[in-house]
């Protein structure tokens, strides 16, 4: 048996699958009004950090990348933090940044840690990889790089 798509809605009325019609939004500045006042409650929540400082790291890749989780990522403001979460893949191959970090504002930044810019064992330049990654994935995040400075400290730089 077929039915028209005004009998299948009566259908799921009666069946109580679908709201009556007075319970449906109808007024698109209504919907607006609901829509803002949800995004207003949910920016004004407290962020909540996801990683306790006690709690061990990942199994880290170099000294370097250990180094930036205990030192540096704590002074962030990002609300969540992750290592090496993705895999971005490039014309020249594929590429994992060391962490992704999550901001107030909902924005994603990728961070690759270097101790320099040496190549790989493969002869791929790393920052090649890098800057290739940022013009493909553009509209995913915003790349930085992060390398330790000579003395103490995190230089950090943004690659467009």
């Amino acid at each position: 048996m077929r039915m028209s798509e005004a009998e299948y809605a009566e259908f799921l009325r009666k069946t109580g699958a679908l709201p009556q019609e007075d319970s449906i939004f109808t007024d698109k500045e209504e919907i607006l009004r609901k829509m803002r006042e949800a995004i207003a409650e949910f920016d004004s929540r407290e962020p909540i950090l996801t990683r306790d400082i006690e709690e061990p790291g990942p199994d880290f890749k170099s000294k370097t990348e250990r180094r930036a989780w205990e030192e540096w990522i704590p002074t962030t403001e990002a609300v969540k933090w992750f290592y090496e979460p993705v895999r971005l893949y490039l014309n020249s191959g594929s590429y994992r940044p060391d962490f992704a970090l999550v901001m107030p504002n909902r924005e994603l930044h990728l961070i690759e840690v270097k101790g320099s810019w040496n190549a790989y064992q493969s002869g791929r330049s790393s920052k090649k990889s890098v800057i290739e990654a940022a013009r493909l994935y553009w509209w995913l995040a915003r790349f930085f790089v992060l390398m330790p400075e000579k003395g103490g400290g995190w230089n950090l730089e943004e690659i467009t």
